[in-house]
């Protein structure tokens, strides 16, 4: 089975490819953006801290020199003057030096004079981590002890590090160090978007012949799936046809013979006055007659309708008919009412015609069979737009969803995939004890159709 990918399934298939490129590019994008934000964050922490240590070389000496809870232990002008460099230099943005009495610390120095003097409580994971000798970064809080710093513009990182004075207190030095983790994001995306992007551009430009291959592949599956359903769906009357061909060719015309044999040595046998069993050659060309016109009656039922389409109310007839008095038919006290409505189907369509009657085939089986029904209603109408509809319409048992799907009740398995081959869809509708009813909606020219009515055996 050869496939070509062109027309709807090509413009079909590139029209994917680009969305899923679209979506791949804005997804990586995304995960570009989030990574490089972290990493810009993970940066601007190491560069505080790294710029936090390279102040606490130059000045914890100096500073633990002076005992802060002495009055007079220390001058303020001299710790401005030491700390001025790097505040001048913008490395650093506030000073704070601060000492701890139990959970309470008390601001004795800043740059920002209308700090100090304010206590607050110490919080316990900070001051246990200065208290192990750890060096401790973190962003800025949004609280009002740090309104003055919140006020400055742009990033910050505040570091912490822990030391004693001359007089032995614990004292903590925190230093305010200016960042800015949004315009290194915005610098790295800016670089590494475009490259990302020309590179997921030259890969799907690559993979265009992996898709169009793929949609060969696929396509055919499909159709070959279409092929196996509707022959599903066709195998019955072709093996009825087969049947009638053998029938035709073989066996009716064998017993025909036959009974014209007997007839004949009947004939010549009472003409000669010989003795013979009359009575038992009577019986047995009239069952060998009874069985030849039988056999003519079931080989018009096997050989079905011809061209559907001119008169499908009379092809559905002939197919109820053909369930009243065919093999596996139900008792003739259990058969139920059917009655049939066409209309509104001028010029549609033979290849149309046959799907319809086939599933109305099938449909009506199933009502015969397993719905207890005592009334059925078949309808054939015109639908909205190019549509046709077929309902098929039950007083029985009702629908059961548990028993759907049985081994071996494959029929309005079939019915749903061959409908929807042709570009139709299936309702089903019904409730336990409410009867059943199923809809098919067909385009009229159908999407796709791979049945066609077999020829007529001779």
């Amino acid at each position: 089975m050869s496939v070509r990918v062109a027309g709807p399934l090509l413009r079909r298939t590139l029209v994917r490819h680009v969305l899923l490129t679209a979506v791949v590019a804005v997804v990586v994008s995304g995960l570009l953006g989030v990574g490089v934000w972290r990493f810009a964050e993970d940066d601007a922490h190491r560069t505080a801290e790294r710029v936090a240590r390279q102040l606490a070389s130059a000045v914890l000496v100096p500073l633990s020199e002076r005992d802060y809870e002495r009055p007079g232990g220390f001058s303020r002008d001299e710790l401005v003057a030491d700390l001025a460099p790097f505040l001048g230099s913008g490395m650093v943005e506030r000073v704070k030096v601060f000492t701890v009495s139990g959970d309470v610390a008390r601001i004795v120095f800043s740059d920002e004079q209308r700090v100090e003097g304010r206590s607050g409580r110490l919080d316990p994971d900070l001051a246990a981590r200065l208290d192990r000798g750890e060096v401790v970064v973190q962003q800025v809080p949004d609280d009002p002890e740090h309104a003055y710093e919140r006020s400055l513009p742009g990033e910050r990182f505040e570091v912490y590090f822990g030391f004693r004075d001359a007089g032995g207190n614990d004292t903590r030095l925190e230093v305010y160090v200016p960042v800015d983790v949004g315009a290194t994001t915005r610098h790295a995306v800016t670089v590494l978007v475009p490259l990302v992007m020309a590179g997921l551009v030259l890969l799907a430009l690559a993979t265009v012949p992996l898709s169009i291959s793929l949609a060969r592949r696929m396509e055919r599956d499909r159709a070959e799936q279409r092929a196996v359903r509707n022959y599903g769906l066709a195998a019955a009357e072709r093996a009825r046809r087969d049947l009638a061909q053998r029938l035709h060719d073989g066996v009716i015309p064998d017993l025909a013979g036959a009974s014209l044999l007997m007839e004949a040595f009947r004939a010549e046998g009472r003409r000669s006055g010989d003795e013979i069993p009359w009575e038992l050659l009577d019986h047995a060309h009239e069952v060998v007659a009874d069985d030849v016109r039988r056999l003519r009656a079931l080989l018009s039922e096997l050989v079905g309708p011809g061209p559907i389409a001119d008169d499908l109310a009379g092809a559905l007839q002939d197919l109820v008919a053909q369930l009243r008095s065919g093999p596996g038919r139900v008792a003739e006290e259990r058969e139920p009412r059917v009655s049939i409505e066409v209309g509104g189907v001028d010029g549609l369509p033979e290849g149309t015609a046959v799907l319809l009657h086939r599933v109305a085939g099938e449909l009506l089986r199933n009502a015969f069979r397993h719905a207890e029904a005592e009334n059925v209603r078949v309808r054939v109408a015109g639908g909205p737009g190019e549509t046709v509809e077929l309902s098929v319409t039950d007083d029985g048992v009702g629908l059961d969803p548990g028993r759907r799907r049985r081994p071996g009740h494959i029929g309005l398995l079939l019915v749903e995939q061959v409908v929807g081959d042709g570009g139709g869809r299936t309702v089903l509708e019904g409730a336990p004890g409410a009867g059943t009813t199923v809809t098919v909606v067909l385009p009229r020219r159908l999407r796709a159709w791979a049945g066609e009515p077999a020829p007529a055996a001779a």
